[in-house]
């Protein structure tokens, strides 16, 4: 938004002057005709310092998101106007970044254009799932409806992440004191050993010579562990920016993958049931709603074959019949939703999808991490075990030979 300093006629007749924020002119005479002015001369001028920190780039954090859906609903369900909506939003959540954004969209509605028009030009804050449910909103005169079941899917969004950060919380600190111990017992315990051992004429076991092999590779080849380190998640990368690579990499994954892949499956398939079937309740084409979620299920052999079977539906052939050309959907799904078709229930199909891998993906998460979790501990204690072996036995040995 700009600063704008104007002269006008309030209704006295009296010249007036003065400075408003606001997103365009005719943003500023809008306002002025609604306050009784009329517009003499205006002129743009820097924007206001405190504005600054809105436009900060980057993407709107999702309980940001959440806090403006879920005010929103409540604001227009109580019978407050949009404008008048936007305007209480942009106050309240002034201090976010989605705050500046709201003043800008809320001076565009007062011009006249639509909401969806105005959430499109903040592409990084409005995904298109948000700016399409908004615009069927629009059409079908459901606006509050539409933002509830966009506050709906992002509370499931987030709490499926917040599930997931939860469960990797134990394991990860296994695996960091399980790193670290390694480290310390081939790097400081293991060498003094071998100094050890070195002034003694003893057949040395062979656990013990494996030991200090792994130990004698790290001390002397560490610079080179470590460039494999930090290069290898790099060439990953490098690999999956390549749509070919990842999508075989991503088909690896859900196809493949044991015990996780089953789950990051899931994590996409439930994904786009979540997202057809809130666009398809509302009012959205289904071939648009296939072209929205292949954005939105996080895994590009999926968004292919999505874009296959769009092209699929779009000549005509059913739409559970193009998912079960693609070994991606499992035949449940498939199953479903041919019956939703022939039904003409679709939208309930699809929530029934989305509610069943609701309940299935936190107990999958629980079962997998707790399998993981012992398994870490066992792998902590078979390490510690196995280096405590090559250190025991050529003590025995000693022992033996006196």
């Amino acid at each position: 938004m700009s600063l704008y300093h104007y002269s006008a006629y309030n209704a006295a007749g009296a010249v007036v002057t003065g400075r408003l924020e606001a997103s365009s002119v005719a943003a500023v005479e809008l306002r002025l005709r609604t306050q009784g002015a009329w517009l003499l001369d205006v002129r743009e001028t820097a924007a206001p310092r405190k504005a600054r920190p809105r436009a900060r780039a980057g993407r709107v954090r999702r309980r940001d998101l959440i806090g403006f859906l879920v005010e929103a609903t409540l604001l227009l369900r109580a019978g407050i106007t949009l404008p008048q909506t936007l305007r209480r939003l942009a106050e309240d959540l002034e201090s976010e970044r989605i705050g500046g954004v709201l003043g800008a969209i809320r001076d565009d509605v007062t011009t006249g254009i639509s909401l969806h028009q105005a959430m499109s030009s903040h592409p990084a804050i409005f995904p298109p799932q948000v700016v399409a449910m908004v615009q069927a909103g629009e059409a079908g005169g459901r606006l509050p409806e539409a933002f509830e079941n966009l506050t709906a899917y992002y509370q499931w969004l987030d709490q499926i992440m917040a599930d997931v950060r939860q469960a990797l919380v134990y394991p990860l600190m296994v695996i960091g004191a399980t790193a670290a111990l390694v480290v310390g017992l081939f790097t400081f315990v293991v060498p003094r050993f071998v100094d050890l051992l070195n002034g003694l004429t003893l057949r040395v076991p062979l656990i013990t010579r494996i030991v200090m092999a792994i130990s004698q590779g790290i001390l002397h080849y560490w610079p080179v562990l470590l460039a494999a380190g930090v290069v290898t998640p790099l060439a990953l990368r490098g690999l999956a920016r390549r749509p070919r690579c990842a999508r075989a990499i991503d088909h690896a994954l859900v196809t493949r993958l044991p015990v996780f892949g089953s789950l990051v499956g899931m994590f996409a398939l439930s994904r786009f049931a979540q997202n057809l079937g809130m666009l398809y309740r509302s009012g959205i084409p289904l071939l648009r709603g296939l072209e929205i979620c292949r954005n939105l299920v996080g895994n590009r052999a999926m968004a292919q074959a999505l874009d296959e079977v769009r092209q699929g539906v779009s000549e005509g052939v059913p739409l559970s019949r193009c998912l079960a050309m693609h070994d991606l959907f499992p035949p449940s799904m498939v199953t479903m939703i041919a019956a939703g078709e022939a039904s003409g229930k679709l939208d309930g199909s699809l929530r029934s999808i989305a509610e069943y891998y609701n309940l299935i993906i936190p107990r999958r998460i629980k079962f997998i991490f707790s399998i993981f979790d012992p398994l870490m501990m066992l792998t902590l204690i078979a390490t510690v075990g196995f280096v405590a072996l090559a250190v025991v036995l050529p003590i025995l040995q000693l022992w033996q030979s006196r």
